[in-house]
């Protein structure tokens, strides 16, 4: 199917384009954490809570396009879901853009599948967007944020640098591996860790910081869960 995602380009200069992303693959990354020792002990905190541990790590999980939007709101299943922040890279004609992104995962399909739990559930990303070229010389110091608001109370959910991630170049030779097309392709990075533990909330909030250039791009999106159906 199409999937024409409108973007608005931020560039260092403080000019603007629109920009038409058309999506033609959605990959996802998981335990995608810098230090994978650490990682590591997250997934044996995982397996303890049924969630079946990678055959190897980080971790890429192909997507059907239609999974990736912009909107402010999103439609779940049921009350067991939670948002992940992380940075989305769209690449596109020659051109890569990054931007904050959501991948938002089903909860109780997690402890099936973790790939099915992902299709389960968009992944949400900002509309604006930067270039990569106008922050790869700084990309470590690019700061993420997620808020989630939980009975009507907003909290800070996950703070982190980019640091904390692997880098675009340290994915490219794992895209090589896999045969992943990067023409039109949506990239979500894994995400960082929580503060407190999963949230199931009903909106969050998400900011990419660009403390060099002093500029932020920032989206939020609500949870709408759906009403019980017959079966």
């Amino acid at each position: 199917m199409e999937n024409i995602i409108r973007l608005t380009v931020h560039h260092k200069d403080g000019s603007t384009a629109a920009v038409g992303f058309v999506c033609a693959s959605v990959y996802n990354a998981g335990y995608a954490g810098k230090d994978q020792e650490l990682v590591r002990g997250h997934i044996e905190e995982l397996a303890r809570l049924g969630v079946p541990a990678p055959s190897e790590t980080p971790t890429l999980y192909p997507l059907s396009n239609y999974v990736l939007t912009s909107s402010g709101e999103i439609q779940v299943q049921h009350g067991e879901t939670s948002g992940e922040a992380e940075f989305v890279l769209l690449m596109q004609d020659g051109r890569v853009y990054v931007t904050a992104a959501s991948d938002h995962t089903d909860r109780k399909l997690e402890n099936f599948s973790v790939p099915i739990s992902k299709q389960a559930c968009p992944n949400v990303i900002a509309p604006d967007v930067w270039l990569y070229d106008d922050v790869k010389d700084h990309w470590d110091s690019l700061m993420l944020r997620c808020w989630v608001v939980k009975d009507g109370t907003r909290a800070l959910y996950q703070e982190a640098p980019l640091s904390a991630l692997l880098s675009p170049e340290e994915w490219s030779s794992i895209w090589d591996r896999v045969g992943m097309k990067t023409q039109n392709c949506a990239f979500l990075s894994g995400t960082i860790n929580t503060l407190g533990g999963l949230v199931f909330g009903e909106e969050y909030e998400l900011s990419l910081t660009d403390p060099v250039l002093n500029r932020e791009i920032r989206h939020s999106y609500k949870v709408e869960v759906l009403p019980e159906g017959i079966e």
